[in-house]
């Protein structure tokens, strides 16, 4: 290679890095990434004592990760090249695993997998993350003593209480996971879990219920891009939980509505944004992806007064309407959009309740879809996601008003996040 080739060469490198580096610089530093759904590292705060321990120097080395220019549509394009069928990485496990005789109820047969950005997209249709083979004990060790405590407060202030445990998407679609993905470490971590609950805790699984059911019914119950289960699943979940408080509780006695009670149509326009798919540039087309139920009551509901608190701080909700449930004419929707997001707060009161009891309601998103139907059942229900209080206190809660009935309802593989944060 003669001289004036390589100082071409040369300074095209170096305009490179350079240009890379000037254009990171001058950007504006972004929030989140809209491709990953994630937030984005800020730039650490310098000091003197900081520069000289190991996270400022990582925290550093994130923040240019994940601000450098161009990050976006460089990111894009390695999905694409993940997803492709030349450059897919288990492209010769599709091609050599030999797939077994398999009867409908043993539900979809996987003809093709692959892993995008840490997701496993199969058959082109369902998306999951990969799995984790680890049982996290000391992670559930808090979580429960955390739980434990709680429980016992709740009860010492003659709140009736229950644990509702859902179960998650991860663990009863295992089946739909390569082979050598698959793990019992989801049953076990679930089973560890119980086993660190005090003896006295009214524990309403509604897993049980769900280990019941084929591979098939199963693959019905849950979306297909997003990490939570569809409101078919949610609603099964939702008359389990119902009679089984009913069956426990000396305070609380009622029925859950029925598919008589429900108007079913199906999801039929649109595009569908599930939590997965967004994080890898839609893969899976939402055109066609999670045509999912849709259930719509048949007596509308009816809550007066209804409030709802943003994550925030705000209030821009005054309609129910506003809040839940499928909006004729949108052109996308998420589970979020359909079934009222993540709040603060939610506060339901509802006049044509046959009892008078006050209920308080700590849940994750997997609740969000019967929020409004276990409402229903009760005068008053309250529902806090702790998540999203900077200073949360369930104790100061329960000893500043009296409710009737504690439910904390989290799914099984939500078994250590900031759910468990009651005393912040």
């Amino acid at each position: 290679m003669n001289k004036p080739v390589s100082i071409i060469y040369m300074v095209l490198f170096l305009a490179i890095i350079f240009g890379f580096a000037l254009a990171s610089i001058v950007s504006p530093d972004k929030d989140v990434s809209p491709i990953e759904n994630r937030t984005l590292s800020k730039l650490p705060t310098f000091s003197i004592d900081a520069v000289t321990t190991r996270s400022f120097f990582e925290d550093m080395n994130q923040y240019f990760n994940d601000q450098i220019a161009f990050r976006n549509e460089m990111v894009s394009l390695y999905q694409h090249q993940q997803n492709s069928g030349m450059f897919n990485s288990m492209l010769l496990e599709n091609l050599f695993d030999i797939k077994t005789p398999q009867k409908p109820d043993d539900g979809t047969v996987v003809k093709d997998s692959r892993i995008v950005s840490n997701l496993v997209v199969i058959n082109k249709k369902w998306i999951f993350p990969v799995t984790d083979k680890v049982v996290h004990t000391d992670k559930i060790d808090e979580s429960t003593a955390k739980l434990n405590d709680a429980i016992r407060f709740a009860e010492n202030q003659q709140t009736e209480t229950y644990f509702v445990f859902n179960p998650s998407r991860t663990k009863a679609l295992m089946h739909l996971y390569p082979d050598y993905m698959q793990t019992d470490a989801y049953a076990r971590s679930k089973d560890y879990f119980l086993s660190k609950l005090d003896q006295n805790v009214n524990v309403v699984d509604i897993g049980k219920r769900f280990d019941s059911f084929t591979n098939a019914k199963l693959e019905e119950l849950y979306l297909e891009t997003d990490h939570h289960w569809n409101i078919k699943g949610a609603f099964t979940a939702y008359q389990d939980m119902i009679t089984e408080i009913s069956d426990k509780s000396p305070k609380f006695d009622g029925k859950p509505m029925s598919l008589d009670d429900i108007r079913v149509s199906a999801l039929t326009i649109g595009s569908f944004e599930g939590s997965y798919n967004s994080q890898i540039n839609f893969v899976v087309n939402p055109k066609t992806a999670d045509r999912t139920v849709i259930y719509e009551p048949k007596a509308p509901f009816a809550f007066s007064p209804f409030e709802v608190i943003n994550k925030d701080g705000t209030q821009t909700v005054k309609n129910f309407n506003d809040f839940y449930g499928f909006k004729r004419g949108q052109s996308t929707y998420s589970y979020g959009t359909i079934y009222g997001g993540d709040r603060r707060k939610i506060a339901y009161e509802n006049p044509k309740a046959n009892n008078r009891l006050n209920v308080l309601l700590l849940k994750d998103s997997f609740m969000n879809p019967i929020t409004p139907y276990i409402a229903q059942h009760f005068n008053k229900l309250t529902v806090y996601d702790n998540r999203y209080y900077s200073e949360f206190s369930l104790k100061e809660i329960l000893t500043s008003e009296h409710y009737d009935i504690l439910i904390l309802a989290f799914h099984d593989d939500n078994l250590f996040s900031g759910s468990y944060d009651f005393e912040k």
